[in-house]
């Protein structure tokens, strides 16, 4: 599921955001370890908060001037301090199938990323809904058995990047 990094870019021309921006993803859900169907009656499993995570902080860094991770959501004075005026929490479903019978690696790949966005004082400003698709062939995949998540991964970033520089909301 990791991204490729070097697609994970804003479109030309985008004016990015002049905000501080800090994302909450605490360790546990970097621990989470999803399982979903592959083919022939396979299963595949993989961390779906930690192997996107780079990809997502990417992202951000190609909307926001400044990304920073948090490992609280309390601490609101120190959020303050550091000059954070935004919050942006990722919630990450995924799921996964094939059309062959013979090989296990998954054929189709989704990714869902829903970023609930708040001020530094915990006061909702938006959230942003992307899915990502991905779809790889038995002869793609040969060498990458992650190609149909990589995909997926690739796609669902590059939309959170054009759906959150496109946000006025996000501008104020």
């Amino acid at each position: 599921m990791n991204p490729d990094l070097a697609v994970v870019t804003a479109p030309a021309g985008a004016k990015g955001i002049d905000k501080k921006v800090a994302y909450f993803m605490p360790d546990a859900l970097r621990t989470v370890e999803v399982t979903t169907p592959g083919g022939g009656g396979d299963k595949v499993r993989y961390f779906p908060y930690r192997d996107i995570e780079p990809g997502l902080y990417k992202a951000l860094s190609e909307v926001f001037t400044s990304v920073t991770k948090v490992q609280s959501l309390t601490d609101t004075a120190a959020l303050q301090a550091n000059g954070i005026s935004m919050l942006i929490t990722p919630e990450i479903t995924t799921n996964s199938s094939s059309d062959g019978a013979f090989t296990w690696p998954p054929t189709q790949f989704s990714v869902n990323l829903v970023c609930t966005i708040t001020d530094a004082n915990r006061k909702p400003l938006q959230t942003v809904r992307v899915s990502g698709e991905g779809a790889a062939t038995f002869s793609e995949f040969k060498s990458n058995h992650s190609l149909a998540a990589v995909r997926a991964s690739n796609d669902a970033l590059a939309k959170l990047v054009k759906a959150l520089g496109e946000s006025p909301e996000l501008r104020r």
